[in-house]
């Protein structure tokens, strides 16, 4: 532990906190975990006084907190410019996120440049995302890549020629053909770097982060990570064979009727004119008969369409509609579930950063709490129940949905992890120790307590 107390020439140490989704609020004060004030950052500073760290400030970000994917990604942006601000001011800083708050974390860093007063990274509770483009912004992507890697070169051959050619219109020059070169390879490293988002970060952590830098803190009893880590293993049949072979044949019905119209539509003149012409002579006879055998088609078209398309569904063909059909469903469901209307598609869930995957990071199975959760269940309850029976009136009472929801979900383990004695203790154990071993605040000396 750190033996003296000092302030740091560059300011006491941050700590960034990130809330989850559906935790969002309009102050950087108040209540809600992340928040100054809370009762989580107040005992945390407290830990981290005892163990030495004085003067620690608590500094929320702040985003929309939906389950959305972009929104997320858009406060990742906004913590990279946050964790950049820090490095610039020398400022010894930590993270500390909740639920998805750990996947916007992991996008900053992954973005974010390598700061030297970067201590610990405490996530509770994120079910990290595995992730890929989806199709249209992999294939602009691809479209990037080849116009900058064509292009590039063009510019510079023609910068090339053309100076060595002489010109008395240098700066024009320069200016056109230098800006489409610059241009060009912005197009390049911008499509490279989509599709090798996962390789990149994956490099930046391995040299940004040691692996004790990040600490997992999650419960097995976790509902919020259960359910998702379920949705994502799960491969539903949501639609049987058999309904897809009926949902076939059905479809042949109509299609042989929509084709059968559609010929006649086609060809009704061609068909329709040796009538007309005979009904306008006045000939009645078997010639007309005969050029009536054109509806005989008919049901020749249509049977040709129905049999084809039904046996075709009969022969393999609803299975693999089946098949397509699920797979979509399920695409939806998981979209809903994991919030994924962003570039990437969310792919699976893990307990640990994918980023870091092969490293040995330190984790916390918190498994009961302390039994804290235990006795968070019928806390919550009698606050609700209070609430009714007090009738409070339409803010706060039953009538108000937000505030009852707020005050079931205190009960949930997903919700329970900064109410635990042991895990803000070893938050800030572990806190000082990745401080201590990079030497911040540095003109603090770690000692052995």
């Amino acid at each position: 532990m750190f033996g003296r107390k000092t302030e740091h020439a560059a300011g006491g140490p941050v700590i960034v906190t990130v809330h989850g989704t559906n935790d969002a609020a309009a102050s950087d004060e108040g209540d809600s975990w992340w928040q100054k004030g809370s009762t989580f950052t107040q005992r945390l500073i407290g830990e981290l006084e005892r163990r030495g760290i004085a003067d620690a400030e608590i500094m929320p970000l702040r985003w929309s907190g939906a389950n959305s994917d972009y929104d997320r990604l858009r406060g990742s942006s906004d913590l990279v410019r946050l964790l950049g601000d820090l490095g610039k001011m020398r400022r010894p800083h930590a993270v500390i996120a909740h639920s998805h708050g750990g996947n916007i974390t992991q996008e900053a860093l992954a973005r974010a440049s390598r700061a030297g007063s970067r201590g610990g990274i405490v996530s509770f509770g994120t079910p990290f995302f595995t992730r890929r483009l989806k199709a249209v912004p992999l294939a602009i992507a691809l479209f990037q890549i080849l116009m900058g890697a064509v292009i590039a070169p063009i510019m510079v051959w023609y910068l090339v020629s053309i100076l060595d050619a002489g010109t008395t219109k240098l700066i024009e020059t320069i200016v056109v053909f230098g800006g489409l070169l610059l241009l060009a390879l912005w197009s390049l490293f911008a499509g490279l770097r989509k599709v090798f988002h996962r390789s990149f970060a994956m490099r930046r952590f391995k040299t940004a982060l040691s692996p004790d830098d990040w600490l997992v803190i999650y419960s097995p009893r976790d509902e919020a990570m259960r359910l998702l880590e379920q949705a994502a293993i799960l491969t539903p049949y949501y639609v049987k064979t058999e309904a897809a072979v009926r949902s076939l044949t059905a479809f042949a019905s109509l299609a042989g009727v929509v084709a059968t119209a559609g010929l006649f539509i086609a060809f009704g003149g061609y068909f329709l004119n040796p009538i007309v012409t005979k009904i306008s002579a006045g000939e009645f006879g078997l010639g007309m008969a005969a050029d009536f055998t054109f509806l005989l088609l008919i049901p020749i078209v249509y049977g040709a369409i129905f049999l084809g398309i039904a046996g075709l569904a009969r022969a393999g063909g609803g299975w693999l509609y089946a098949k397509f059909l699920s797979s979509a469903i399920h695409g939806g469901v998981l979209g809903a579930a994991f919030g994924g209307d962003g570039p990437f598609r969310l792919t699976g869930i893990r307990r640990m950063p994918p980023y870091l995957s092969g490293a040995k990071e330190q984790r916390i199975e918190a498994l009961s709490f302390g039994g804290i959760d235990d006795a968070a269940v019928f806390v919550a309850a009698q606050k609700l129940y209070d609430t009714i029976v007090m009738a409070e009136g339409p803010e706060g009472g039953i009538a108000d949905p937000d505030t009852m929801w707020k005050r079931l979900s205190d009960a949930l383990y997903h919700n329970a992890y900064m109410r635990d004695d042991d895990v803000i203790s070893s938050v800030a154990d572990h806190l000082v120790q990745t401080w201590a071993r990079k030497n911040y605040p540095a003109d603090q000396t770690p000692v052995t307590a």
